[in-house]
């Protein structure tokens, strides 16, 4: 579409939802015969959402402001039970609006009435001028206004119009203000001042002309000269003052008042809450008077809001904590589920006892509340460790021949050595005496013990397992098989049939499975069912046993047992864990550890009776480390395709892990990892599959907790004294609902009950928004499906989403969806997070691969070579995130295809099931990525520094007008001085910006991703990571800056022969920088990207050691071992065994130079086993050594063309657009766009053209920019360096600059060569047409509701249609088109 038509068309330019902190809360009370809960309105940037709390579905949303953050939502009722007044205020606006509810026709009368909402402006005051504080509604149609300045205002809702203003006697500025009553009269009002200070005043009706004792100054009456105001000619008020309240250190940022009105509570700076009492009687003199009621402390931080009822205190805070208070100053409960940079807002309704907490992380959590928590204070013991639900039972009993001890217990004693639940009402126990119980729990919290069996000379049972009828199918007649293992190295396994109220020993024997006290552990597996029991040893041997009839005689043990296997590890280590799949043939240990061991597990052990019995089967691979040194609790595997598995274990790291198992590559990696921050020991997990885990039960110091990873909420947490002590626990189908814990302590066992019936009660926590970052984000970008259009051309569903990742201040990386037909993010998921939470400050997306002819004139047909495989589904797709302490993370794309079942928001996921809106009909692809390698300096203390580094930078400067292309090789002995990566030493440097791109070499199995980072040093780095081997390699460094570069771009450019236009000879890898100075800066890295590539693919690089498999989370999985590089880990020594499996997780060195991770975070003392011995480990060692003495060295590449004062300041974001191809010229054009602190937009024309093509003379390039500059770039092109053969010329023209084009710096900005999109510090995003001449025209602009724009990025969606996401403190898609004539 020409620009002469483009201009006849309106612009259409719209937003979605902001996603990120709820800055407002308040509940609206329906009728009771309506709806048993209120209904909840949300501030959230400039819009109000409503929510149903009986479904947890949003009903709408409204944007009722433009650029003005929402900070307060007053709500009252009129004389219609469905019509609502609604007064939003955001900084100095108030807006008065109507809310109605419609209900909506529902032919279920049993189901809950639906309504529709509409919210209408009645009107819209005038600008005050000072902050809104509060507004309070009162009677006769009036609403009080009060303002930072200690003024309130008066609305008369029926005139529209301010009738007065009522100044306090004292003028001070206010971080807080609640106001209190019914009517004027009793209007009260509290102020914190910035002088730490609550002042307590009202406003009084004064009937006589002033006197001395009530001066002038206090009554402020309206001036007639405000059209607005109108003038109270019949009654004169004035402010009255009651008290001071003083005791506070620092500001007081939230008052709240009683319902009576007769005490103050209020929260400040200096992390505490304090209850006021006030009498509302006047005070002459200047009455300063203290706190009388407690002082509440407990936050750690400074505490932002609070609310107070007949029952409780709530306050909530920055360090993401809302606590609960008796009225005494006890705490009773603390909740902490937000994440970030706290909790904003809480509110509690004492009617529903809903407490609803809302923060910077953009999540809505409700919580109910029970009358019973303030009665623990009356429980003995720790009010802390004992939080009353309601529904809970807790019992305590005692086995039947314990006996009460009066001194201390020895081994000798009789004691609880094991429990285990079978379901809610049974649980079988076994003693120190070897006896085995099974426990029938009733309702009164009684148990009915029956003794089953006691194993052969009484010794202690050391380990139990269960395996139920509830979990598999019935054998032989029996419900329960239990595997007894005691201290004299016997199992006994027992058959446990009849009912729960009479059970019955169907059968029982014994053999000898170890040595005396060489048994540790007996398990049974689900998938192998109850003929199959393993048994383990102190020495890490797995043993498989085989179970025959029962009904053989008893006194034939032996004719009942066979040992089928032995399964030694090779870490030597307690096997703590495992899982079988009979269908994938494969058994997998976690150990002691952290290390788990995968082993063949073949069908002919089972299907066969083989003759040979008790083989040995070594390890097919093991991964070491997985979850540090902690021990592994719980393995699960599930199938991915025929030759594929997935594995996720938990451990003592609080991590879970996923890892993948390929049969045919014989490859074990690591694929992912979730920390779950309220746990430091998972014992197990339970999910739909092994992808979407729901609930996660474990430990925290001396706490059982059992969380919801949905909702990121706590379901149960009991204090227990730790997972040391024996206990047991069981989950129903809805664990907040179903759950029981039992634990012993002292002999005595303590039994925690929680089933409820299913009767459709309502489950809490929920959590009604989707919840974000924490903190602030500083990068965004799209990711791309290669799949958009079906292959009839029809337009499939799954393009209309969109995905989008994020990097955030607290150094996680997020990955989130955008339905364009719901008008909102869909769904959210955390990716990862780097090392140490260090903050990511730039992310990329590499999607496309890039074809390097290994000798491209002697290969003919490599066109359609390089084409095939280009198009192979093979080729990778990575996310790529950098920043502080120089962390460079890369994600591996994992696209699962059409899933319905993927993790969404859950008021959406019911918002199908129960209400008229079906989004089910529509498939939705599941996105995910893998964490794939993390590259970090090595931690190694050193007085060494940068003074070597900086030398560098002094002739950089004279590149502007001589910038000829040099690749100057440093010496093997200088390149640690010189380049920034070779420097190890620890420092504080961080990496501001990157871009990157794949590279495939034609007929090589490897793929390179080349990363381009810029450290805050002022150095520009060029590495290398080998896919699929994960090796780093530091191929080339761009010569040293004078300033940091703080943002990049890379143009990849396809070089045809001029004569053959359709034959492709290579391309051209061009790196485009922009400084803090204002300069742009062009690198030339074709040599050294082709013969990296070149030199790699002809080496045997898959027998280079892998030095790192596992993200390093500081919690365990370093074991506080001292970080050391690949050079000095070479630890030689080799484990015991017949044979040595594949590994995968270790690291080591082959002492190559520059090569395999010289920087990797994971190179520990690791020991190391090897395929080979010793002899041949140190032959490989020498032989690849030699093999990359070839490698090219590290290189300083110089900038072929530098362009100085572009910005007079940072240039804070750059964007080049796509390739486009000019026809018969066989020539590519680019735009530049660049925006900087300086308020400038810089738009930038550039052309490549093959080296044989005729090229203009320079003076007759249309150009802006300067002659020298233009004559310098030509001639640099025409010149041919001895080092590097230049393909190509290069002009620039076109030359546009707008000095203004924002009111604040630029952080953001997006092209295509058609239309610019940029975003500022303004809060605003501006749409620009690029016109023939390269000339911007601005065409639309919108305010954004996200606060502190950081970060841009842009998607073509259609001709003139696009999706722009803008994130700062928050995130907002922003939908922009052109319709079509």
């Amino acid at each position: 579409m020409a620009e002469s038509q483009l201009k006849q068309w309106q612009w259409n330019i719209q937003s979605s939802q902001y996603l990120g902190e709820i800055s407002a809360v308040c509940f609206l009370h329906l009728p009771s015969h309506l709806s048993s809960l209120p209904y909840l309105l949300a501030g959230s940037g400039s819009q109000v959402i409503i929510y149903d709390l009986e479904s947890t579905n949003m009903i709408n949303s409204f944007q009722v402001f433009q650029g003005i953050r929402v900070h307060g939502i007053i709500c009252s009722l009129s004389d219609n039970a469905l019509t609502y007044k609604l007064v939003v205020c955001g900084e100095k606006r108030v807006k008065l609006f109507n809310l109605s509810l419609h209900l909506v026709s529902n032919s279920n009368s049993q189901s809950q009435p639906e309504f529709c909402v509409d919210l209408s402006l009645i009107h819209s005051l005038p600008w005050f001028s000072h902050w809104v504080l509060d507004v309070l509604f009162l009677k006769d149609h009036c609403f009080a206004v009060g303002c930072s300045d200690n003024s309130v205002h008066i609305w008369d809702m029926l005139k529209s119009s301010l009738v007065l203003e009522v100044q306090s006697p004292d003028r001070c500025l206010l971080y807080s203000m609640r106001l209190w009553g019914d009517n004027f009269e009793a209007l009260q009002i509290a102020s914190g001042t910035i002088y730490n200070e609550i002042i307590v005043w009202k406003v009084s009706r004064q009937h006589d002309s002033p006197t001395s004792t009530s001066p002038v100054k206090d009554c402020v009456i309206l001036s007639s000269s405000n059209s607005n105001f109108e003038k109270c000619h019949d009654q004169r008020y004035k402010a009255v003052h009651i008290c001071r309240l003083v005791g506070h250190e620092g500001s007081i940022f939230r008052i709240v008042w009683s319902s009576c009105g007769a005490k103050l509570l209020s929260v400040s700076d200096d992390r505490s809450a304090r209850i006021w009492t006030v009498h509302a009687r006047q005070n002459d003199c200047d009455e300063k008077r203290e706190v009388v009621g407690p002082v509440l402390f407990g936050h750690s931080a400074r505490i932002w809001d609070c609310c107070i009822s007949n029952s409780f205190i709530i306050t909530a805070g920055e360090d993401c904590s809302c606590r609960v208070w008796g009225l005494d100053g006890k705490q009773l409960r603390m909740i902490k589920e937000h994440i970030g940079r706290g909790i904003w807002r809480c509110l509690y309704d004492p009617n529903s006892s809903l407490l609803v907490t809302a923060g910077f992380d953009s999540a809505i959590k409700v919580h109910q509340l029970h009358a019973s928590v303030y009665k623990t204070l009356e429980l003995e013991g720790d009010a802390e460790s004992e939080d009353i639900i309601e529904g809970v039972e807790i019992s305590t009993v005692r086995i039947p021949n314990s006996m009460e001890h009066v001194g201390l217990m020895d081994s000798k004693s009789e004691y609880v050595r094991s429990l285990c639940f079978k379901c809610e009402d049974t649980i079988y126990v076994a003693t120190n005496h070897g006896y085995l119980y099974h426990g029938l729990l009733s309702k009164t919290g009684d148990v009915k013990w029956t003794e089953l069996v006691c194993v052969v000379g009484e010794v202690p049972v050391v380990c139990m397992d269960l395996l139920s009828s509830n979990l598999s199918e019935n054998y032989c007649g029996i419900d329960d098989w239990i595997a007894l293992g005691d201290g004299k190295g016997n199992v006994t396994v027992v058959g446990v049939t009849g009912e729960a109220s009479s059970p019955e020993v169907g059968f029982s024997f014994t053999w000898s499975a170890g040595a005396e006290r060489q048994l540790l552990g007996t398990y049974w597996c689900k998938s192998l069912g109850f003929r199959y029991v393993f048994t383990t040893d102190p020495r890490g041997v797995l043993k498989l046993w085989r179970l025959y009839d029962p009904s053989i005689s008893v006194c034939h043990h032996s004719g009942r047992i066979t040992l089928i296997a032995e399964f030694p590890s090779c870490f030597g280590i307690r096997i703590m864990c495992l899982d079988a799949s009979f269908e994938q043939e494969v058994l997998v240990c976690g150990d002691q550890r952290g290390n788990l061991v995968l082993f063949p597990l073949s069908k002919d052990i089972f299907l066969f009776m083989c003759a040979t019995s008790g083989v040995k089967i070594s390890p097919l691979s093991y991964f070491k480390g997985a979850h540090g040194i902690s021990s592994v609790s719980d393995i699960s595997i599930a199938r991915l395709s025929c030759n594929q598995i997935e594995i996720h274990s938990t451990g003592a790291d609080g991590c879970i892990c996923y890892l993948e198992y390929d049969k045919d590559l014989e490859s074990f990696e690591f694929i992912g990892m979730k920390q779950v921050k309220e746990l430091s020991l998972i014992e197990s997990v339970s999910a739909d599959d092994l992808s979407n885990c729901k609930y996660a039960a474990g430990f925290t110091s001396t706490d059982f907790i059992i969380c919801n990873l949905m909702t990121e909420a706590k379901v149960v947490q009991i204090s227990c004294g730790g997972w040391r002590r024996p206990h047991s626990y069981y989950l129903g189908d809805v664990p907040e609902m179903r759950n029981c814990f039992a634990y012993v302590k002292d002999e005595i066992i303590y039994i925690h009950r929680h089933w409820l019936p299913g009767s459709g009660k309502k489950i809490f926590p929920q959590n009604l928004h989707l919840q974000f970052h924490g903190r602030e984000m500083h990068s965004l970008c799209f990711v791309f499906e290669n799949l958009q259009v079906k292959g009839n051309g029809v337009e499939n569903l799954v393009d209309k989403q969109s995905w989008v990742t994020t990097g955030c201040e607290d150094g996680t990386v997020r990955l989130t969806r955008f339905t364009p037909e719901m008008g909102n993010w869909s769904a959210s998921k955390l990716l990862g997070e780097h090392v140490g939470g260090s903050a990511v400050r730039s992310i990329c997306f590499v999607s496309k691969t890039y074809m390097i002819a290994s000798d491209p004139p002697s290969m003919p047909g490599l066109e359609k070579r390089q084409n095939a495989i280009s198009d192979s589904k093979e080729n990778p797709c990575l996310l790529v995130s950098v920043g502080a302490k120089r962390v460079l993370t890369a994600w591996l794309l994992r696209n699962k295809g059409l899933d319905e079942k993927e993790e969404i928001h859950p008021g959406q996921k019911l918002n199908r099931c129960e209400t008229g809106y079906k989004p089910a009909v529509k498939q939705y692809s599941s996105m995910s990525f893998r964490w794939l390698s993390t590259d970090m300096p090595i931690k190694n203390p050193s007085s060494g520094g940068r003074a070597k580094i900086v030398s560098t930078t002094k002739d950089v400067s004279s590149l502007n007008n001589h910038g000829n292309t040099i690749s100057n090789c440093t010496e093997k002995g200088e390149t640690e001085s010189t380049a920034c990566l070779g420097n190890k030493y620890e420092d504080d440097w961080r990496y501001l910006a990157v871009t990157a791109f794949l590279v495939k070499c034609a007929g090589s199995r490897l793929t390179v991703c080349f990363v381009i980072v810029a450290c805050s040093d002022a150095t520009v780095a060029l590495r290398a990571l080998i896919l699929p081997h994960r090796l780093w390699f530091d191929v080339g460094l761009l010569a040293s800056m004078p300033s940091p570069v703080l943002s990049l771009q890379h143009a990849v450019v396809p070089m045809h022969m001029p004569s053959k236009g359709s034959i492709q000879i290579g391309n051209q890898y061009i790196v485009i920088s922009g400084a803090t100075d204002g300069s742009i800066a062009f690198w030339d890295i074709t040599e050294n990207v082709e013969m990296f590539v070149q030199r790699v693919s002809s080496l045997n690089i898959e027998k280079f050691i892998d030095c790192q498999k596992r993200p390093r989370t500081g919690r365990g999985s370093q074991g506080g071992r001292q970080w050391r590089s690949l050079n000095s880990s070479m630890s030689k020594k080799r484990f015991e065994g017949n044979s040595e499996p594949k590994k995968a997780g270790d690291a080591a060195n082959s002492d190559v130079l520059h090569a395999t991770c010289s920087n990797s975070p994971e190179s520990n003392d690791i020991d190391i086993s090897l395929n080979c011995s010793q002899a041949d480990h140190n032959a490989l060692v020498e032989s690849e050594t030699s093999r990359t003495d070839s490698l090219p060295e590290i290189c300083e590449i110089q900038p072929m063309h530098v362009m100085s004062n572009v910005h007079q300041s940072g240039v804070n974001c750059l964007h080049l657009s796509g390739v486009d191809c000019q026809g018969s010229e066989n020539c590519f054009l680019f735009t530049i766009v660049s925006g900087g602190d300086d308020q400038a937009l810089n738009c930038l024309r550039f052309k490549l053209t093959p080296a044989s093509t005729h090229v203009d003379a320079p003076e007759t390039i249309k150009s802006t920019i300067h002659d020298i500059i233009v004559k310098a770039a030509y001639d640099n092109c025409q010149n041919q360096n001895q080092n590097q053969t230049q393909n190509y010329h290069i002009r620039f023209f076109n030359n546009h600059r707008i000095n203004s084009a924002h009111s604040s710096a630029i952080k953001g900005i997006w092209t295509d060569g058609t239309w610019v999109f940029s975003t500022g510090l303004d809060q605003r995003i501006r749409c620009w047409l690029v016109g023939e001449h390269g000339e911007l025209t601005e065409h639309a602009h919108h305010i954004l509701s996200v606060p502190e724009p950081e970060a841009l990025d842009g998607r073509a969606c259609g001709r003139n249609q696009y999706q722009i996401a803008v994130a700062g403190r928050g995130m907002q898609m922003v939908e922009f088109f052109v319709p079509s004539p």
